[in-house]
């Protein structure tokens, strides 16, 4: 997947992925990681992840959204995104399906 196809699959269903949409057609950087991982086991790190910001008053957009996203994902296989805004200084995660492309869940976290 390229930038231009995220951006699509960004669709502003939710605050953070709308956020995240703009902040890429705003330059935002973007990683995408190689491979896959099932969504259950990305659940049971982003829930202890979702714990520490709240225990660290962290402001982050959509985080229990994408938990919930996360949960119904079930086992499906998930690609992993990151993009990095300056202004704000957030991150956002994006959950994606590889096959068909489709955005899973969205996350962003004040850094």
């Amino acid at each position: 997947m390229d930038q231009e196809r995220i951006t699509q699959l960004l669709d502003g269903s939710t605050e953070a992925a709308s956020a995240c949409r703009t902040a890429l057609i705003e330059g935002a950087d973007l990683i995408l990681w190689q491979g896959s991982a099932p969504a259950d086991r990305m659940l049971a790190a982003y829930r202890r992840r979702h714990a520490q910001i709240l225990a660290d008053a962290v402001d982050s957009i959509g985080f229990t959204e994408a938990l919930d996203d996360l949960q119904r994902a079930g086992t499906r296989q998930l690609c992993l995104g990151q993009v990095t805004v300056n202004y704000p200084a957030y991150i956002y995660m994006l959950f994606m399906t590889n096959d068909p492309p489709k955005l899973i869940a969205c996350l962003g976290v004040a850094r």
